[in-house]
């Protein structure tokens, strides 16, 4: 009787950690699906209503006034967003640094670390920029310091992003929770992603739009990156 119960007690301090970390697995893998679902969406808007980056005062004016309900869901969709990839990296994480690649687990969460400090800043311009052309009279000259910090800040962003995708990939791979085609994909997106900060006071400016659209491959690699890896917590939490 006494045996078991030891036997007993040894199995259920072996089951609490394991069960735990099988738990915020399937939260990661959640919430890494929240976040590539709502920031697919949140392109899609974006698209569709944001001005030229070449765009005058004037007309960022008219887009902030004409599509404000759009803008306004756009940031507080950022909240869910960013819910949502905390959850993953942490539970990308606790899976990752076990494996025999701690190096790329460390880079790629300096990469997130950097996406937590850019994108918030991106989305500050946005309200700022909501708070400008809400008033009276907006003054031009703020409109156009905000836009073109928006824009310059989504550019030095594609490096952080371009970072997170390496060590991600990487680590992920190693840990068997992302196909082994991310191996040279995860490399591939993220020289991509470089493209879009170091040609950046150009599309910044509004020039060299084709330079944009192989930044959005890479970006597009990060998102895949993203989606199968939660997939794949969700389906094998507890390895």
């Amino acid at each position: 009787m006494t045996g078991s119960t030891v036997v007993g007690a040894e199995v259920e301090d072996r089951s609490g950690p394991e069960a735990r970390r099988g738990h915020l697995a399937r939260l990661g893998g959640l919430g890494g699906l929240v976040f590539v679902t709502v920031v697919i969406a949140q392109n899609v808007v974006r698209a569709a209503i944001a001005p030229a980056n070449d765009a005058t005062p004037a007309s960022i004016v008219t887009h902030y006034v004409d599509d404000r309900s759009w803008y306004l869901l756009l940031g507080a969709s950022f909240a869910a967003s960013a819910v949502g990839l905390a959850l993953f990296v942490g539970a990308w994480w606790g899976r990752v640094r076990r494996t025999d690649a701690p190096g790329w687990a460390g880079v790629g969460l300096l990469g997130a670390t950097g996406i937590f400090t850019l994108f918030p800043m991106m989305v500050a311009t946005e309200f700022g920029l909501l708070v400008t052309t809400d008033r009276a009279r907006p003054d031009t000259a703020v409109v156009d310091a905000l836009w073109t910090l928006h824009n310059a800040t989504f550019q030095v962003l594609d490096t952080a992003i371009a970072i997170a995708t390496l060590g991600v990939a990487i680590a992920a791979v190693s840990a068997g929770i992302a196909p082994r085609a991310f191996r040279w994909l995860g490399p591939v997106g993220a020289g991509l992603l470089l493209i879009g900060t170091l040609a950046g006071p150009q599309l910044a400016a509004g020039d060299a739009q084709p330079l944009m659209g192989l930044a959005g491959l890479g970006f597009l690699v990060w998102l895949a990156l993203v989606g199968v890896t939660s997939g794949r917590l969700l389906r094998d939490p507890a390895a």
